[in-house]
């Protein structure tokens, strides 16, 4: 399964709730995708990327990474939207359970890892630590659930312009952006959580090798029905 992340600004006078918008879910969905989140990012005081005013998340589902995609670029564009970037990532059907409870969740984090180019992506205890700092995050009180992998398409945190030619995929072993889809009951109880030793454990183990784009932006989705 391939999770689509999109991020963009909507035209002056529109907003996610426009018909436009609906229609062009509708014609996602129509051209095969599985499901669909969608939901403005929000601003927080900790770990925040930078973020537009008014910025939404889309998130769309799809069942293969070889299906059609390019029904979203031509809809993004024939809605005046100009701005947007998108994230790929490949997930199994046993792990969408997992994002699931992420993307449901009162506020959804898509936290980043941006490895430095001289991170050692061999490195076992390297690897351990980008999977440890997932797992230790179900011992935070308010985690509801999520997931974890590289970016398919992308070792930058912004993404690709949805304007640029078909969509490269980055070989495994350059894969340099991990990103957690992490789902959390509230802003404050993700804060507080990132005041633990379970969270700073192998975050302090892993600070060394991160780069410039390492940190997180949180929305709060619906799903598209």
């Amino acid at each position: 399964m391939l999770s689509q992340v999109l991020r963009f600004t909507f035209p002056a006078g529109s907003t996610i709730s426009s018909a436009a918008f609906l229609k062009l879910r509708q014609q996602i969905a129509a051209a095969g995708a599985a499901s669909q989140y969608y939901g403005y990012t929000t601003p927080t005081r900790v770990l925040s990327l930078p973020r537009k005013r008014h910025e939404a998340c889309w998130v769309i589902h799809w069942p293969n990474e070889r299906q059609d995609r390019s029904a979203v670029a031509e809809g993004l564009i024939s809605t005046g939207i100009t701005d947007a970037t998108s994230l790929e990532f490949e997930f199994t059907e046993a792990q969408l359970e997992h994002l699931t409870k992420a993307l449901d969740a009162p506020i959804c984090e898509f936290a980043c890892i941006r490895l430095r180019d001289d991170a050692p992506l061999e490195d076992e205890a390297l690897q351990k630590s980008m999977h440890k700092t997932y797992s230790d995050t179900y011992q935070i009180p308010g985690f509801t659930g999520g997931y974890w992998t590289y970016a398919l398409n992308s070792n930058e945190t912004a993404g690709v312009s949805c304007s640029s030619p078909g969509p490269e995929t980055i070989p495994k072993s350059h894969r340099r952006l991990g990103v957690y889809y992490l789902g959390w009951d509230s802003i404050e109880l993700h804060e507080d959580g990132t005041q633990t030793a379970a969270f700073s454990e192998e975050i302090d183990k892993l600070q060394p090798y991160f780069g410039p784009g390492s940190g997180a932006f949180y929305t709060i989705l619906r799903q598209h029905k």
